[in-house]
C-alpha cells in the first residue's frame, strides 16, 4: 500500500520535515549518480505538455531564462500526455531525451519499473539557484517516497501536486459553501433536492473511461481504505474482490447511475463537452468530480462570476478511508541513458526556484510541492483537504496504474465504462472485475 505523507502541507512543517527525513535517507550510502558528461552545453527535453498549455508557457519562460543564464541550449519537444511511451520506446536503443516529465505513477510504471530512470539524490542535495535552501529543504519526502530506484534514490522531482475533488460553483450554490454535504446520505439528499428542481446534478464526460473510474475509485477508497484497489489489481487469485467494500462501493455507484443524477447523454458526448457545459452553466449540472486542473481547464468556458470551490468526496458509514484525500505529483525525471544528464539536473534545480516554480501556481493555477508557495485561490479548499488528510493521502487511482498498468487498461477501465453505460449492475461489475483479473493473471 502506498500513501503519501503530506502532514503539514500548506502549513509550516514541510520544509523541516523534508530536510530532516530526505537528507537522512540520502545519507544512507546512496551517492549521487555520475553524470555522463561534464558541463554539457545542450540538453533535450521531451515534455508531457502541449504547446499553448499554461504549464508549457511557464516552462518555456523558465527555459528561456535558463538558456540565457547558463549558456545551455534546450531542445524542447512538447509531446503531450503520451510522452513516456515515446521515451520508453527509445530506452533500448539509448536514444532518449535528457529530461522528461509526467505523473509520478506514470514515470514509475513506464520507466522506473525497467530501471529506465536515474536516481536524483544529487539534485535533491543541490542548493536552489538564487536561494540558500536545497531542494531537499522544500520538497516533502512523502511526495516521492513511492518513486525510488533500487538503490533508494528518488527518481522524480515534483513541480506540481494534484488530486481529484468535488467541484461546484459557490456563486450559484452558496448553501454548499456554507454547509457542504459530508456523508453519502447527505450528498444523496442534496442531489435529490436538485433533481426535484429538474436538474441532473452530476457532470461527467463518460467517454473518458478514467473519469468514470474516478467515482468508483473514490467510493472504494471510502469503503475499504487506501491500498485496497491496488491490492486487488495485483491479486491474480481475484480473492481481494470478495472484500465487502467492493460491492458496497459498487452499490453506491449504481445508485448514481440508475438514480437519474448524471447529466443526460453523459456517455454519448465527447470530452470536454460535459465539463465545459457545467462550467458555462449550459447544462443542468452542479457537481464535477475532477482533478485539480478543473479550474484552469474549464476556466475559459466558465460563466461570468463562476466561483470555484471544492469539497471532499462524501464519507460512508464505517468507511475505512473516510479521512483520505488523493494526492499525486507531476515532476521531472532523467532517463537512465541520458547523454546530458548534468545539464538536465541543472535545469531542474533552476526551475525549483520559488519565483519560477511559483508561476505554476500564479499563472497555471495549480498547486506546487513547495509549502512556501501560496496555493491559487481556486485550490484553497483542496489544499486544506490534502492537509487535513495528514498521512492518509493516497496516490492517484490508488497507485494501480503504477503497479498494474495492464490491469488498468484491460480490466479496470473497460469494466467501469460498461458499468456506467448500464451494461452491468453492481454485483455484475464486481464479478466482472474478479473474473477478468483472474483471467489476466493466468496470462502472466
Amino acid at each position: 500500500m502506498k500513501r503519501l505523507n503530506l502532514s503539514g502541507y500548506g502549513g509550516r512543517g514541510v520544509a523541516v520535515l523534508a530536510a530532516a527525513t530526505l537528507i537522512g535517507g540520502l545519507a544512507g550510502g546512496c551517492g549521487p549518480a555520475k553524470p555522463t558528461s561534464a558541463d554539457s552545453k545542450e540538453l533535450t527535453y521531451w515534455s508531457m505538455w502541449k504547446q499553448g498549455e499554461d504549464q508549457q508557457k511557464v516552462l518555456q519562460a523558465a527555459i528561456d531564462g535558463f538558456e540565457k543564464s547558463s549558456g545551455v541550449k534546450v531542445k524542447v519537444q512538447w509531446s503531450g500526455r503520451d510522452v513516456l511511451k515515446q521515451v520508453a520506446a527509445r530506452l533500448n536503443a539509448g536514444d532518449v531525451p535528457d529530461l522528461t516529465d509526467q505523473d509520478g505513477a506514470a514515470i514509475a510504471g513506464n520507466l522506473g519499473a525497467v530501471d529506465g530512470v536515474r536516481g536524483l539524490a544529487d539534485v535533491y542535495a543541490t542548493t536552489i539557484p538564487g536561494e540558500s535552501k536545497k531542494i531537499s529543504d522544500v520538497i516533502a519526502p512523502g511526495l516521492v517516497a513511492s518513486y525510488k530506484t533500487k538503490a533508494g534514490e528518488p527518481f522524480v522531482v515534483p513541480y506540481e501536486v494534484f488530486g481529484s475533488t468535488m467541484w461546484y460553483d459557490a456563486a450559484k450554490h452558496p448553501e454548499l459553501a456554507a454547509n457542504p454535504p459530508r456523508t453519502w446520505a447527505e450528498f444523496i439528499t442534496v442531489l435529490d433536492a436538485m433533481k426535484a428542481k429538474g436538474r441532473t446534478p452530476l457532470a461527467l464526460d463518460g467517454d473518458v473511461k478514467s473519469y468514470d473510474a474516478y467515482w468508483t475509485t473514490w467510493s472504494i477508497i471510502r469503503h475499504g481504505g487506501p491500498g485496497l484497489l491496488a491490492k486487488a489489481a495485483t491479486d491474480k487469485s481475484g480473492d481481494t474482490f470478495d472484500n465487502p467494500a467492493f460491492l458496497a462501493a459498487a452499490k453506491d455507484m449504481e445508485q448514481l447511475i440508475k438514480g437519474g443524477y448524471l447529466a443526460k447523454d453523459f456517455n454519448g458526448t465527447k470530452w470536454p463537452t460535459q465539463q465545459n457545459a457545467w462550467a458555462a452553466g449550459k447544462s443542468p449540472t452542479d457537481f464535477l468530480l475532477m482533478g485539480t486542473w478543473a479550474p484552469s481547464e474549464t476556466g475559459p468556458q466558465a460563466a461570468p462570476g463562476f466561483t470555484y470551490r471544492s469539497m471532499p468526496f462524501p464519507t460512508v458509514d464505517g468507511g475505512k478511508g473516510n479521512s483520505a484525500a488523493e494526492g499525486g505529483v507531476i515532476g521531472f525525471a532523467v532517463p537512465a541513458k541520458a547523454k546530458h544528464s548534468d545539464a538536465a539536473k541543472k535545469f531542474i534545480a533552476y526551475f525549483m526556484n520559488g519565483e519560477r516554480l511559483g508561476k505554476i501556481s500564479s499563472d497555471a493555477q495549480n498547486l506546487t510541492p513547495r509549502a512556501d508557495v501560496k496555493a491559487p485561490a481556486t485550490l484553497a479548499d483542496y489544499a486544506k483537504e490534502l492537509g487535513n488528510a495528514g498521512a492518509d493521502v493516497y496516490l492517484p487511482s490508488d497507485n494501480a496504474p503504477a503497479v498494474a498498468p495492464q490491469w488498468v487498461s484491460n480490466v479496470w477501465e473497460p469494466a467501469n465504462a460498461d458499468f456506467f453505460n448500464g451494461k452491468l449492475d453492481a454485483a455484475g461489475f464486481v464479478k466482472r472485475l474478479k473474473d477478468e483479473s483472474v483471467k489476466l493473471g493466468k496470462q502472466g
